[in-house]
């Protein structure tokens, strides 16, 4: 019996050792989102008045935007996009844009695709935009894009 109890605590150990191997990885692996988030809250607390961050999207165009949403100090939502390279910023209130919710309609009734699989806001051709990511029926990527502020549709690429 002494055997049998000595390999299951070897096999136990190993399996914990791996599972610390993976979380580990796992936790470094994500940390450049974190570190991107993190500092993008706390620009959009010294320089936009943000109090409490919602969501985050890291967006990578032609250049990369990190996108914060929350609430400012007198409790109004707003949006703080930030240039990586710059730090330049532009908040917008919530009233002034439209909203994750209408653009991902937007693409099912324009594109009709399996399965929207994201949306994130950056800035396309000095234009602030929500990019929409959708699987086709082929299983190929497509991404449309919409103006932040009307949500008019501005172009669409599929089959990636």
């Amino acid at each position: 019996m002494g055997h049998v109890n000595k390999k299951l605590g070897i096999a136990l150990i190993s399996m914990l050792l791996f599972i610390i191997g993976v979380s580990s990885l796992l936790t470094h692996s994500l940390s450049p989102y974190k570190q991107a988030r993190a500092e993008t809250i706390e620009l959009a607390q010294r320089r936009a008045d943000l109090a409490k961050a919602e969501d985050f999207y890291w967006y990578n165009g032609d250049e990369t935007f990190f996108t914060v949403t929350g609430t400012n100090k007198d409790g109004s939502s707003i949006v703080v996009i930030v240039q990586q390279d710059g730090g330049a910023i532009e908040v917008f209130n919530q009233d002034e844009i439209v909203t994750e919710h209408e653009v991902v309609v937007a693409t099912n009734n324009r594109e009709n695709p399996k399965k929207v699989l994201e949306a994130r806001i950056g800035v396309q051709n000095d234009q602030p935009v929500w990019e929409v990511s959708f699987q086709l029926e082929n299983d190929q990527t497509g991404y449309s894009y919409f103006s932040l502020t009307s949500g008019e549709w501005l172009q669409t690429i599929k089959n990636i």
